[in-house]
């Protein structure tokens, strides 16, 4: 059964980040981030990941959520629970794994900042894939 891992880097070292992909065997790094850039741990700016990581990193701007729906939830504007209806509905629109396989989904890794799953967009990106193509199996780094 194909993998689709997640991770956050919040509060991982670059070098940890890369033990963990490399442990698991990711075969690429699906950066959904609206905003790619770190100022306070300039490796995780999607030039450095680009460099650091080569070939397996991809931006996927699709998966990312819009600015008003992230800047909203930040500012506490909207709750979760509405941010998660509003991001799904977003996914739904856009219809981003048309054309998508199973071969192109197994052992990416979808990339965020958030040090955990529960309350971030990668956590439901994921589950948006697993509910368009079946028989992927999430985990969560």
């Amino acid at each position: 059964m194909p993998k689709i891992f997640t991770i956050g880097f919040s509060g991982k070292s670059p070098d940890a980040f890369m033990d963990v992909l490399n442990a698991v065997r990711v075969r690429a790094i699906w950066d959904i981030r609206q905003w790619r850039s770190s100022t306070h741990v300039p490796f995780y700016s999607g030039d450095s990941l680009a460099t650091a990581l080569g070939t397996r990193y991809e931006y996927h701007p699709e998966f990312a959520p819009t600015s008003e729906i992230l800047a909203g939830y930040k500012d506490g504007h909207i709750t979760w629970a509405d941010y998660e209806r509003m991001y799904r509905e977003l996914l739904a629109a856009r219809h981003p794994t048309e054309g998508m396989t199973l071969d192109t989904l197994d052992r990416i890794c979808l990339l965020c900042t958030e040090k955990s799953a529960l309350q971030c967009h990668r956590r439901l990106a994921a589950e948006y894939i697993a509910e368009q193509i079946p028989d992927v199996e999430i985990v969560h780094l």
